[in-house]
């Protein structure tokens, strides 16, 4: 299962030009437990236990569908970092991973993380734009879990979360979006202020802190106490077609400008990828990026290129999925060489 590519990365959801994912994150925690910060190894191993054993009565694959638990202390340190990679755990599960596991359905698009900040974080992911849909399957997992565990929960404040940001519904909307023009033009810097002001933030390819290297952004809601899900959601998602419709305008507004500009410098990153010897994970997303905004933009390569492609290599061109997909551990120069070889042979492009 960790070797292959989860399911939102088809390229088959609304607005897939520009939207890669959307993702629901529930946090849940365990009435009468410490937060996992708290708790002791041996009771987060209960835990996950407990887990185990829920996750394969027939009242609960009833509901869900079959799904699968994996304990990070008993996968390799390159199997995690590709869960991470393919954002099924957080960084901070990377690097606590011991008494912590993942349940994971069998196309990746469900995972709960167990003893992450909370005892339950239930995510459910998408291709492109559908944060309803992905919130439907998220409840149904969590309604699932809570027949079998009683949820700490307040009648004022909601659910009750380690980090107070998360408490209320407990609920984080987030979208991953490419946006090649907006970061050329500089347009992200009023976006950013914009959604501040609302209540949201954008994020980095991994998040809090991390760079957007690709032009790929996460946004996000920042607070869930006081406000519903569905206002929550429908507030995001009225933000994210603005800033699809913005980012629609400054491509149209860069190509016609600068028309042979923008044509020179999207050739030249497909020929970076169909003749480089070397590449860094940095250079391959941002080759990528411009490749992919030439296919929105209509423009023709030596062979067909597609979305799904373009979004494999998202994951595929980090380090351990570069790894993963030869099937073999190599040192990061090893990568930079086989790097190539990988969009060669995804983009079946170089002969």
């Amino acid at each position: 299962m960790i070797n292959k590519l989860p399911n939102w990365l088809n390229a088959k959801g609304n607005e897939s030009d520009i939207v890669i994912s959307s993702r629901v994150r529930l946090a849940r925690n365990v009435d009468n437990l410490l937060f996992p910060h708290r708790m002791t190894a041996e009771d987060k191993d209960k835990l996950i236990d407990s887990i185990g054993e829920t996750i394969s009565s027939s009242s609960f694959r009833k509901e869900t569908g079959e799904m699968k638990l994996l304990k990070l202390d008993e996968l390799s340190g390159l199997d995690r970092e590709f869960l991470l990679e393919k954002h099924l755990i957080s960084l901070n599960m990377l690097d606590n991973y011991h008494n912590r596991g993942i349940v994971l359905g069998l196309d990746e698009s469900i995972s709960i993380l167990i003893n992450e900040e909370d005892h339950f974080r239930i995510q459910s992911f998408f291709s492109g734009l559908n944060l309803k849909d992905a919130l439907v399957i998220a409840d149904r997992v969590d309604d699932a879990l809570e027949k079998f565990y009683s949820y700490a929960y307040h009648e004022k404040y909601g659910y009750l979360t380690s980090c107070p940001t998360n408490i209320g519904t407990g609920v984080r909307f987030s979208v991953m979006m490419h946006l090649p023009a907006l970061s050329m033009t500089g347009g992200l810097k009023d976006i950013q202020r914009s959604l501040k002001s609302d209540g949201f933030v954008i994020r980095g390819f991994f998040g809090e802190g991390s760079e957007g290297y690709g032009s790929l952004y996460q946004i996000s809601n920042q607070f869930t106490i006081g406000v519903k899900e569905d206002e929550i959601m429908l507030g995001l998602e009225k933000r994210i077609n603005e800033v699809i419709v913005k980012e629609k305008k400054s491509r149209e507004t860069l190509f016609k400008q600068k028309t042979y500009e923008m044509q020179d410098i999207i050739y030249r990153a497909y020929g970076n990828l169909k003749y480089s010897v070397l590449l860094t994970t940095k250079e391959g997303m941002n080759n990528v990026s411009l490749i992919r905004l030439g296919v929105e933009r209509g423009l023709t390569f030596d062979e067909h290129i597609d979305y799904k492609q373009l979004n494999s290599l998202i994951v595929l061109a980090q380090p351990a999925g570069l790894q993963s997909y030869f099937g073999k551990s190599m040192s990061p120069e090893e990568r930079e060489r086989h790097r190539p070889r990988l969009f060669k042979e995804i983009l079946k492009i170089g002969g």
